[in-house]
């Protein structure tokens, strides 16, 4: 059956995989090999918390037409830590996405189909022709009635059921799975045990306690032993309860420390655009890809990295309130309507201000809670990143997602984590510096302090370390040993 384009343009053929791509989780395919049935190429990045969603969306695409369809993830980097793929099967796994995986580490591809942004969705048809694009997230999520179209046109040309191509699922199988959230108080540790979705309640020696969820991808309310979390990452402690930035539920959960009980404050469970006001059900409030929370009085801050804003809930009347963030993906500082971020993460309170980092600028950014005004402190652009110690001109990141507090509000803590590095920036000078430790960090995504000692948690080797940071010495804590 002849391909024709809509409205009489010409239809152009999809460029072939490029020899220097690297297959990671599978033997190198061919696009010619898979003709004969449609063909989804989803360019993406590890470090966008859209592509993030966008991995959401196909995976449960390819779940739907894995008989029909074939989908491949090319993974085309924006740091430097990214171009190995190592952080992209990371990813890939901790999102659920059973897919082939290819790493376009030298945007060859890129380049041939002509790309500007990620995420990307190509639709290639059965005869091996580009039928549209889909750009951004949101798209996507419009990708499947598109993918209809072209099963039922190629349906008595299909040469049967698409052969599955044997993927390699071997992945970390240790007691911690890519830990990106910590919190800590006068005798517990708490751990986002973000890739086997549970939290782990812990001594800060790092002796499990409790474990909270099942362990398996769910979003489920209830007890310890039969909640359910999705890729959970930043955590707060107020009082007896425990608040989870849900990440992959796009929701904010609520534990009970006492009992271990879960429900859930706001979210639905899909992402979209919130929407200020009071929510007497939480799936009436709808949030995208929150990362991290700080708590202010009886107020829980929350960075949503896909909306590149800060919200507030207000404790007492769950009500949900924009801070700060047009909404736009940038770095311009200004009022809180005017200012944007570049996918907020880590988040710290010091007084009358929370300290942002934006990790697709690579910046630290000053928020004014009075009136949600915005400053730059760190970051030279969304492209320029590096290891550089200085002051504000000078001083270089590369996607850093987590802070904590210095002693007597001094200053933070950053988890510089394309870098795998420990920076400290003091207010008094304004300058930032690079730790040094007696051991590397491979991606370390988040931080917890209390008086003197400072966990990291190492998401790339899969460990939580403790720093004493006035002696500088540094102990694995044997979490599930």
């Amino acid at each position: 059956m002849a391909s024709t384009a809509p409205s009489g343009l010409a239809l152009s053929i999809a460029p072939e995989f490029d020899p220097s791509m690297g297959w990671i989780n599978t033997a190198p395919m061919t696009l010619a090999g898979l003709r004969g049935h449609p063909v989804v190429l989803l360019f993406w990045n590890a470090g966008s918390a859209h592509c993030q969603n966008a991995l959401q969306t196909i995976a449960a695409l390819a779940s739907r037409f894995r008989e029909s369809v074939a989908f491949v993830a090319v993974h085309v980097p924006k740091f430097d830590h990214e171009r190995d793929g190592a952080m992209a099967w990371d990813v890939l796994q901790g999102e659920g996405a059973a897919l082939p995986l290819v790493n376009d580490g030298d945007w060859a591809a890129w380049q041939q189909y002509a790309l500007s942004a990620w995420p990307t969705a190509v639709l290639v048809d059965a005869q091996g022709f580009i039928r549209e694009r889909f750009v951004g997230d949101r798209a996507i999520e419009g990708l499947q009635q598109a993918l209809e179209v072209e099963i039922d046109a190629n349906f008595l040309n299909s040469p049967g059921h698409l052969e599955t191509p044997r993927l390699d699922t071997a992945g970390a199988r240790t007691a911690l799975v890519a830990p990106a959230g910590l919190v800590a108080n006068a005798s517990r540790l708490y751990i986002a045990d973000t890739g086997n979705h549970r939290i782990l309640e812990c001594t800060h020696d790092g002796r499990i306690l409790r474990r909270i969820g099942t362990g398996n991808r769910d979003f489920v309310d209830g007890l310890a032993d039969v909640a359910g979390f999705n890729s959970p990452r930043g955590l707060a402690l107020l009082q007896d309860r425990l608040y989870v930035a849900d990440t992959g539920n796009h929701a904010i959960r609520r534990i009970n420390t006492r009992t271990g009980e879960v429900d859930t404050l706001v979210g639905s469970g899909r992402s979209g655009d919130p929407v200020a006001g009071v929510f007497r059900m939480p799936k009436h409030g709808v949030l995208d890809r929150p990362w991290a929370l700080a708590v202010a009085e009886n107020t829980l801050l929350v960075t949503l990295a896909a909306s590149h804003q800060l919200w507030a809930i207000e404790l007492g009347t769950v009500t949900l309130r924009l801070v700060s963030g047009s909404g736009r993906f940038g770095e311009d500082e200004g009022a809180a309507g005017e200012a944007t971020f570049a996918q907020p993460t880590g988040i710290v309170v010091l007084g009358d201000r929370a300290y942002v980092l934006d990790a697709a600028a690579s910046g630290l950014r000053e928020v004014k809670l009075v009136d949600g005004s915005v400053r730059n402190l760190f970051g030279r652009g969304l492209f320029e990143f590096g290891l550089k110690d200085g002051g504000g001109r000078q001083a270089l990141m590369q996607y850093p997602t987590a802070l904590a507090g210095l002693p007597n509000g001094q200053g933070l803590w950053i988890a510089d984590t394309g870098n795998g590095a420990l920076r400290r920036w003091v207010s008094r000078n304004q300058a930032l510096s690079t730790v040094p430790l007696p051991t590397s960090l491979h991606r370390p995504t988040a931080l917890a302090a209390w008086q003197g000692q400072l966990w990291i948690a190492d998401a790339g080797n899969h460990l939580v370390w403790r720093l004493d940071s006035d002696a500088g010495e540094m102990h694995r804590l044997p979490v599930g040993e």
